[in-house]
């Protein structure tokens, strides 16, 4: 039911979209699309800002904090380098070139990566200096609602694009079904150097990203501080997959969606849209929606 109910305003904000953008003109289209980046970059604003409000609610954050960066960096890399060796590349990966119109093109995304991450670490700076210092005098607008009016906006771009049978192939499916092969690795690995439990590192592994999902469902089984470590985990795999998206999306799109886990189909997808190829998108929304569903089953499994 909790799936259910995350994935229907998803569903409808696309949907909707869509439908809209089927009938609207040109130029109006486009001028809506243009709106994509100036929002994206307010949802990572407020993406900063939740991080800070974690932060500054965890217990024994230092400790916290090591741990969630060890599972994310593995749950995120190992996925990325399995893609990556199975040559899952998708539809508009662009082939490198070298010289230095190599180096123009790598500055390119290398640019949008700071602006992103500079736009996240500026929202958890705002929302310690308002919690801290000024009482929460200046509230901030809800991340959900701008989430929605970003995937009506892609469902209104995404109008424009030709689907085909091709895009639920079985090597669009490798993509969800290796990043589950690569985040459970990285649970094993994780659990190695962090001396959790094997049952614990699965579980805290299982939220694909899914951060708001995996910080109550942990927080319920296994008490508040594993639930803020299950909700950094999940918020450092999206930062990441915001890293990967930027840095790999012209070239490698299977990688950098496979690297957002089961946010692709929701908080990233934006971010899919802008950094990778305009064919990516339905990959993106596949395997977003895949993990979207396997999450909450797997989680409830390893905490049962």
């Amino acid at each position: 039911m909790d799936v259910l109910q995350s994935l229907l305003p998803i569903v409808l904000a696309l949907a909707g979209g869509f439908a809209v953008g089927r009938f609207l003109p040109e130029k109006i289209g486009s001028a809506l699309v243009r709106c994509i980046l100036p929002l994206v970059w307010l949802l990572l604003f407020l993406i900063g800002a939740e991080f800070g409000e974690v932060i500054l609610s965890a217990q024994s954050v230092g400790q916290v904090i090591r741990s969630a960066a060890v599972f994310a960096v593995l749950t995120t890399l190992l996925p990325a380098a399995l893609i990556f060796a199975a040559k899952v590349r998708g539809a508009g990966a662009r082939e490198g070139r070298s010289g230095g119109t190599h180096l123009q093109a790598i500055w390119a995304p290398l640019k949008e990566c700071c602006l992103a991450l500079s736009m996240v670490v500026l929202g958890s700076l705002f929302f310690l200096a308002n919690a801290t210092f000024m009482d929460g005098a200046f509230p901030l607008p809800s991340s959900s609602a701008v989430l929605m009016a970003l995937i009506a906006l892609v469902g209104i771009d995404l109008a424009r694009v030709k689907l085909s049978a091709r895009w639920f192939s079985w090597r669009v499916l490798m993509v969800p079904g290796l990043v589950v092969v690569g985040s459970f690795a990285g649970a094993m690995a994780a659990s190695l150097l962090t001396g959790e439990t094997m049952r614990t590192s699965m579980a805290l592994s299982s939220g694909f990203g899914w951060f708001t999902l995996s910080g109550v469902m942990v927080g319920n089984h296994l008490g508040q501080t594993y639930g803020t470590m299950a909700l950094m985990i999940d918020l450092f795999r999206e930062l990441l997959a915001i890293i990967a998206l930027y840095m790999l999306g012209r070239y490698y799109p299977a990688v950098g969606i496979g690297s957002a886990g089961a946010t692709a189909l929701d908080s990233t997808l934006p971010i899919v849209k802008q950094a990778c190829h305009p064919d990516a998108v339905p990959m993106a929304l596949v395997s977003g929606f895949v993990l979207t569903i396997l999450a909450p089953v797997f989680m409830a499994f390893f905490l049962s």
